[in-house]
């Protein structure tokens, strides 16, 4: 996804406060489990109603805990994630802020319910994955960090719940990662590689995060510039969920980091094709997905197609917050269009 998607998967990674992670019991009680795994394969498939049926079914079963609250608010964050769009913030915000009110009142009564602590923490953490989405950095941290402490407390608690160390190894790795960009934020330890070896453990042992694991070491290994550990992720859940987009933007990263070009060109155009005749489109995966194919024809010396691609990303109608967002992409639109030019 460009960039290696700093704001949107790397916000899911920096907090790790996914809607997917256990305590020590290893699952919810089975009727919820059941619901919770079908919501979780759901979001994958990209049936996000789906998704929020299977969530309806735990707020009408369990009214007064917060579980079916903070799986709708995960649906809701996965469509938005999907198509790049806010459309769905203020709804997202509502079950975040349900199922923390639902967690408080459950722990007034049992202080010691590690399911609502989980729900409360994992809340605010949800918050915070949003905000770093859309660069609002310091509000991000603020919740992300009343997130992810939870789960830090229960790992010093004696927690040896692998799901756990889900939360705390994508934290730990894009903790360090990011300082490099929040350059007004103090020097921490950097615990890249610990995250990194936590979050292949998880995605081998984990009971609930096996998926969200694989989605977070594709960011992580693009990061790191290990384009073919991501391409291996990235095939392998394809072949599981060869509908979600998430791993087929990864995988179209890896093959351009890995210079093969010819093979990224057709991961990109599948990409494109997928979202064009997209009804919920606000064209920002378009525009991504026409300057991943430019990138790559100009690698392969193809520079008529290379233009047509960089001239139709100028032929979108975009909404200011969009066109905010995909500033540094014309802007190196702008730049290949020169290069590409000159060697015509």
């Amino acid at each position: 996804m460009r960039k290696i998607e700093m704001i949107s998967i790397v916000c899911a990674a920096l907090f790790a406060l996914c809607p997917f992670a256990a305590f020590a019991q290893q699952t919810l009680p089975a009727d919820m489990h059941e619901i919770a795994v079908k919501s979780i394969d759901m979001v994958f498939r990209e049936d996000f109603r789906g998704a929020e049926a299977e969530a309806q079914k735990l707020i009408r079963a369990y009214p007064d805990h917060p579980a079916g609250y903070f799986f709708m608010a995960a649906a809701a964050d996965a469509w938005m994630l999907r198509h790049q769009s806010n459309r769905r913030e203020a709804e997202f915000y509502r079950f975040c802020d349900q199922a923390i009110e639902r967690a408080e009142k459950v722990l007034v009564g049992n202080p010691s319910d590690e399911w609502a602590r989980f729900f409360l923490g994992g809340a605010d953490g949800y918050k915070g994955t949003y905000e770093v989405r859309y660069e609002r950095y310091i509000t991000g941290f603020r919740f992300g960090w009343k997130g992810v402490s939870v789960f830090l407390k229960m790992a010093s608690e004696g927690s040896k719940n692998p799901d756990i160390q889900f939360g705390i190894g994508t934290y730990d790795y894009w903790r360090s990662a990011l300082m490099k960009l929040l350059w007004f934020m103090p020097g921490v330890e950097d615990k890249r590689a610990v995250g990194i070896e936590k979050l292949r453990e998880v995605r081998r042992n984990g009971v609930y995060t096996k998926t969200p694991a694989s989605m977070v070491l594709i960011d992580i290994y693009i990061n790191e510039n290990r384009f073919q550990d991501a391409l291996t992720v990235a095939d392998d859940m394809i072949r599981a969920y060869p509908r979600a987009l998430v791993f087929q933007w990864g995988r179209a990263q890896a093959l351009q980091g890995l210079k093969r070009h010819e093979d990224a060109v057709a991961a990109y155009r599948k990409i494109f094709t997928r979202c064009e005749n997209d009804p919920n489109s606000n064209f920002y995966n378009l525009v991504q997905a026409r300057m991943g194919m430019a990138r790559n024809m100009a690698a392969l010396g193809q520079n008529a197609e290379a233009l047509e691609q960089l001239n139709a990303m100028n032929t979108y109608s975009l909404a200011k917050d969009i066109r905010k967002r995909l500033e540094s992409v014309f802007s190196e639109a702008n730049t290949l269009r020169r290069r590409v030019e000159r060697a015509s």
